[in-house]
């Protein structure tokens, strides 16, 4: 499972999205190419291939895959599978154009693809995960099944030296017991989630059929569905902090207690130092004690022998 590290703190949190694609993947046409970035101010090489996005249900998009090639790199055979680990673009145009992969890994599976024992040596998993992280941008319909939910999904990934911007729709299946009690997320809310493409949809892009949802990634107060707090009554007793007491409370620690009514928040510059010379000393003093009864144990077996003999009495009695 893809472990995703620290979300680095530079931009708004609303402002993260990403969406990940891993699987196996069928490779063909491979070619190695010259790319010159935007900007002019440098070249390197990818090489790209054709490739397709497996669903369950039988529908196949067509995709395009980019991989940076190294020095003295040939691309990989035709049919050749390999495990990908890629950044997509998914166009609302598709199946027209292609959906395209920047690729970060390309492992490929060994052997020779023209052999009949090769997809053998597969896992049989032709269809790939999509993880996503994303801004709901549409609330939440009931497909003509009705059971079905669906709400559509937006998310920004760096594609073809581009910030590119993607749209999923995301489907649950509420008959499922699975999904019965799942409550579905408000529009313009966070959300985490992860799947199988599945189809295409109605008003263009494609589907992704959940496995797995986080709701309200960054709080329940970034929806438009949540009351609104204007105008509601001081509650006594908080369950969660609020937005408007997080903002009061660093506002107070950054008076540095020049002014402000700091509501038991003591600055650091008020405490008194007696207290804390008074600490010190006693903690000194508590160490000393344990490190002179233990100070023995932690000595070397010949320095020991040295201590125990009478001539060292006189200079340590730790016998």
């Amino acid at each position: 499972m893809l472990l995703i590290t620290a979300v680095l703190g530079f931009a708004s949190l609303a402002a993260m999205s990403a969406t990940i694609v891993f699987g196996f993947f069928a490779l063909s046409g491979g070619q190695r190419v010259q790319t010159t970035k935007p900007d002019g101010s440098s070249k390197t090489y990818h090489c790209l291939y054709d490739t397709t996005i497996q669903c369950p249900s039988g529908a196949i998009f067509p995709a395009q895959l980019r991989i940076y090639s190294p020095f003295h790199d040939t691309p990989l055979a035709d049919d050749t599978i390999a495990f990908v680990l890629a950044r997509p673009y998914i166009p609302t145009s598709i199946p027209k154009d292609a959906i395209l992969l920047e690729a970060s890994n390309v492992v490929a599976v060994p052997g020779d693809p023209s052999s009949e024992e090769y997809e053998s040596r597969v896992p049989d998993s032709p269809w790939p995960y999509v993880f996503g992280l994303g801004t709901v941008s549409s609330r939440a319909i009931t497909l003509p099944d009705g059971a079905s939910k669906a709400f559509s999904v937006v998310s920004s990934d760096y594609v073809r030296d581009a910030n590119m911007t993607s749209t999923v729709v995301c489907t649950i299946d509420s008959s499922h017991p699975r999904w019965r009690r799942t409550p579905v997320p408000n529009q313009n809310s966070m959300v985490f989630y992860s799947g199988h493409f599945s189809g295409a949809a109605a008003g263009g892009g494609i589907t992704v059929g959940l496995k797995n949802i986080t709701l309200y990634i960054g709080g329940r107060n970034n929806g438009t569905n949540m009351t609104a707090a204007s105008g509601s009554r001081k509650r006594k007793f908080m369950s969660t902090l609020s937005q408007e007491y997080a903002s009061s409370f660093l506002n107070v620690v950054s008076l540095n207690g020049n002014s402000g009514e700091t509501t038991g928040i003591v600055p650091p510059e008020k405490l008194s130092p007696t207290i804390g010379c008074v600490c010190f000393y006693y903690c000194s003093f508590i160490f000393i004690l344990f490190f002179s009864a233990k100070l023995p144990r932690y000595l070397p077996r010949a320095v020991r022998l040295h201590l125990n003999t009478p001539e060292s009495y006189s200079i340590l009695e730790l016998k």
